[in-house]
């Protein structure tokens, strides 16, 4: 076996310490090895060394400067976790001091700066990734599995409700929660829409932002998905439902429930809940020690599609999703 990789913690806010919590589980599995944690707020910081989760954490692990983990040669792996402005600098500054780079969503503030990130890990032979720990939910793995295995007959349509009581006024709902929708499309559809469509209101915020958006995305075969976005809905919902022309399946994903919905009955998928978070970096981890560099456009292509609903929405009219850049990425790897 060999030996656990090095990572740290850039962000010790509420998300760094869930982070945490899950990069010290994953090292009692010999995975990796929780080095450092930096945040510029010391009482970020303590907060780690009190809270029963991460009460382990030593306080030579944490730091206010990150060329302490820049500089580093023991760690490997940096996992972004402060807000979504400091992403760019911060993701290509480790990039340029050789370490591979897991970021939280939204990737970047735009679709350039991700796809820039992109090519510099491939310049550099490292890997960057977006978080999307979604995909390591185990009811959404299943049901992409029966999809696959074709238990749904030919595939009609997807919705996607997605929901959050915690509103922030100075964004909008559709880059704030049409990161995960998204990622759960391309997921069980295997594809990036081809056009997109949205409206949007601002009940609460400026109008500048919205706080409701419904979404409509066109893929191919005559495939389409509707996206439900609110800060509004009185609990929070995640929630998939998958139509076919054999029946459907309803995924909730809070509860990591599967029910399958026939003509004739509806019974509940026996499954056994993942912990994504943990899923997610482990797999990161066990990506680097392979040495797998593949290239991963899931950040900046998210951020493309976010692009062109917003502009559906201010426009109200339907966007073809531009992907240029894209397009020379995959010209580059046929060569």
């Amino acid at each position: 076996m060999s030996d656990p990789i090095g990572a740290a913690i850039v962000g010790a806010g509420q998300l760094g310490r869930e982070l945490a919590a899950e990069y010290l589980a994953a090292q009692q599995r010999g995975k990796v090895s929780l080095l450092k944690i930096c945040d510029g707020s010391i009482a970020a910081l303590g907060a780690l060394l009190i809270t029963k989760e991460t009460s382990s954490i030593k306080q030579e692990m944490l730091t206010q400067d990150v060329h302490d983990i820049l500089d580093s040669p023991d760690i490997a792996i940096v996992h972004i976790a402060t807000p979504t402005e400091s992403h760019y600098e911060l993701a290509e500054m480790a990039l340029g001091a050789g370490k591979n780079v897991l970021v939280e969503k939204p990737m970047t503030l735009s679709s350039h700066e991700s796809y820039h990130l992109v090519d510099l890990a491939k310049e550099r032979g490292l890997l960057i990734e977006i978080s999307h720990p979604i995909r390591f939910n185990r009811a959404l793995q299943v049901a992409n599995e029966m999809l696959n295995g074709g238990e749904l007959g030919k595939l009609y349509y997807v919705k996607v409700h997605w929901t959050d009581q915690n509103s922030f006024p100075d964004e909008d709902v559709t880059f704030d929660l049409g990161q995960d929708p998204l990622d759960i499309l391309n997921l069980l559809l295997g594809a990036w829409p081809k056009d997109v469509s949205g409206v949007g209101r601002a009940y609460r915020n400026s109008s500048a932002h919205n706080d409701v958006a419904y979404i409509l995305a066109e893929y191919r075969d005559n495939i389409f998905a509707h996206i439900e976005l609110s800060w509004l809905h009185p609990r929070n919902v995640r929630e998939v439902t998958i139509v076919g022309s054999e029946g459907s399946l309803k995924v909730d994903c809070l509860r990591q429930l599967l029910v399958q919905h026939s003509r004739d009955a509806s019974f509940q998928i026996p499954l056994t809940p993942s912990n994504a978070m943990m899923s997610q970096i482990e797999n990161f981890a066990d990506r680097v020690v392979r040495g797998d560099c593949a290239i991963d456009l899931t950040g900046p292509r998210t951020l493309e599609t976010l692009e062109a609903i917003s502009r559906s929405v201010s426009e109200r009219k339907l966007t073809t999703v531009a992907n240029l850049k894209y397009q020379e990425i995959l010209n580059e790897i046929i060569k």
